[in-house]
């Protein structure tokens, strides 16, 4: 093989939050089952945006039978155990700001933001992101 097809990238952007962790998981053997197959580019949300977003779009969500089901406590951690570790992680929030997309109000949400732990404040910035993870 060509040393382009050993490097792929997958992308599964707006995939994963509809599948179930046991779906995740198979989907991630099966990449992993492919030697070419070196990066897969995911977006990735957890627990905490999950409830708010099931809060906010339910009904939404529910007339389109597509609920939102995938956000690992434990984020690209989940991924390890299953050949893929985190290679660079990109908060939405911070791509939003950076590209002028941010929500209405995200300055008083970054101005309350200051006043939470270091944890914390890493904890809302890992709210959601997109993430490179890389075969290991």
């Amino acid at each position: 093989g060509s040393a382009a097809a050993e490097r792929a990238l997958v992308v599964t952007e707006g995939l994963l939050i509809y599948l179930t962790a046991e779906q995740v998981t198979a989907l991630a053997r099966d990449l992993h089952a492919q030697p070419g197959f070196r990066y897969w580019l995911i977006d990735l949300a957890n627990p905490r945006l999950l409830a708010y977003m099931t809060r906010t779009w339910g009904k939404g969500v529910q007339r389109g039978n597509a609920p939102f089901r995938f956000a690992p406590s434990e984020g690209t951690a989940f991924f390890r155990p299953l050949g893929w570790r985190e290679e660079q992680f990109r908060s939405s929030m911070e791509e939003a700001r950076r590209l002028h997309r941010e929500m209405r109000m995200m300055w008083l949400w970054r101005l309350i933001g200051r006043l939470y732990s270091k944890r914390k404040q890493e904890e809302f910035r890992r709210m959601s992101g997109i993430v490179l993870l890389e075969r290991e």
